[in-house]
């Protein structure tokens, strides 16, 4: 069987041994479903208790007049949080039906999210990366007007682990309307950040979520860091005020009011069962030591890579923040210090690896691992270069199932990969370092 360490999504449906027992869990969800006069078994309360757990984990006021749902995946849940900065500019905009209004997003966003710009008829504007990989604060007003509709942000990038700046763009948007006069709300896409960012060491500093009241919407997918199989995503808004009443429908014909904000009406109850068991069993610890896990994985494996002097990493989570010191040399006791990501490895040949040996290629390494029944993409981001040159790259996505016997295992592959491809003796590691 091949070990895919490809993409996000939970390969597996696992429940942890800690806390409930699994019969305990289910006998509490019987019960609940069996207040329901089958074959409705209205499941809407077990959303909503999800709901507001997310809710408190992302900081909603605790006035409880945030407003959540569930989708399909964070596609939808993306495509929802847009529709609903589109309608507000549009009803605060009456007199202007036909201006050509805009959403300001990074290079680093997800696909769907210049997808709700073409599907929503609502121009794209993408602002270039830092180098840091992340949405570039510092050019963000140059993408601004009379006629955004909002800002979109990531809190996770698919293509490195990166979070964006969230916090800061947050202020250079109030610093925008205290000049303009131009309300301009933050999304935060956190796919896959979500349910990382709150589990780590640095959450406290690092401020990303409703403790900003510029945002004003953020969605998650269940089915990454959430540890639930295909497929759910999470939006929610921060006050339901936001929300334009005109797209929350109501209907009757299910036995009582269903009150409903989403893209789709038919979709599988068992992601949203199985977030609620996952909640009641796991508990915060649970996922915190989940979490904190994936990224001493995903750390463990980039520092083995860039120590071999083959690799650079792209992602950043090994590293610690600009300005922050190593505490007696140990990584462990400074994990505040951490700079923040997903648990993913993204790397691509060392400057000096590559100047060495022109004709090697990742993908000669992702074939290697291949036949070794390891599942590693090798990919191409565009303009991300120092030079605006694209750069090549593979990722490692760590879950909750790679193990750290795994991030051996795969680290030593990766490393054989290289000296095996160049006929290299594995005594010969590390001569090409940078």
């Amino acid at each position: 069987m091949t070990i895919n360490n490809t993409a996000y999504q939970s390969s597996e449906a696992t429940v942890s041994q800690n806390g409930l027992s699994i019969e305990q869990v289910e006998a509490m969800i019987l019960k609940d479903m069996d207040m329901d006069i089958p074959p409705t078994r209205d499941l809407g309360r077990f959303q909503q208790r999800c709901i507001s757990t997310i809710a408190h984990l992302w900081n909603a006021p605790s006035d409880e007049n945030y407003y959540g749902t569930g989708a399909t995946g964070s596609s939808e849940a993306v495509m929802l949080g847009g529709l609903v900065m589109k309608r507000r500019w549009q009803l605060k905009n009456t007199a202007r039906p036909d201006a050509p209004i805009n959403v300001v997003m990074g290079s680093n966003s997800h696909v769907c999210i210049t997808r709700f710009a073409d599907f929503f008829d609502v121009e794209a504007r993408i602002v270039p990366v830092s180098q840091q990989y992340t949405l570039d604060a510092e050019k963000i007003e140059d993408y601004l007007d009379e006629n955004t509709i909002g800002v979109f942000l990531t809190l996770g990038s698919t293509y490195s682990g990166h979070f964006d700046p969230v916090a800061k763009v947050a202020d250079i948007l109030d610093t925008y309307q205290d000049k303009t006069g131009y309300d301009i709300p933050i999304h935060v896409d956190a796919a896959g950040g979500g349910f990382v960012a709150p589990f780590t060491p640095n959450n406290g500093k690092f401020v990303w979520d409703f403790r900003l009241p510029r945002v004003k919407s953020i969605n998650a997918s269940g089915h990454k860091y959430g540890l639930c199989p295909l497929a759910i995503g999470w939006v929610i808004w921060q006050d339901k005020s936001f929300i334009p009443s005109d797209l929350i429908h109501e209907s009757c014909y299910l036995r009582g009011i269903q009150a409903s904000f989403s893209l789709s009406f038919s979709k599988s109850s068992t992601p949203i069962v199985y977030q609620y068991l996952n909640f009641l069993q796991k508990g915060l610890n649970g996922y915190r030591e989940t979490i904190q896990s994936c990224l001493e994985n995903a750390r463990v494996v980039s520092e083995g890579l860039e120590s071999s002097g083959y690799f650079r990493c792209l992602s950043d989570i090994h590293r610690l923040q600009s300005g922050a010191k190593q505490q007696l040399g140990s990584r462990s006791l400074c994990k505040e210090e951490m700079i923040p990501g997903l648990p993913v490895v993204v790397f691509r040949l060392s400057d000096r690896f590559k100047r060495e040996h022109p004709s090697f290629r990742l993908t000669d390494i992702s074939d290697i691992m291949h036949q070794q029944r390891y599942s590693i993409p090798y990919y191409t981001i565009p303009g991300w270069g120092p030079e605006g040159e694209d750069i090549e790259v593979m990722r490692i996505v760590v879950r909750e199932d790679f193990t750290s016997k795994t991030a051996k295992e795969v680290l030593a592959g990766v490393c054989g990969a290289v000296t095996g491809a160049l006929g290299f003796h594995t005594t010969d590691m590390g001569s090409s370092k940078s």
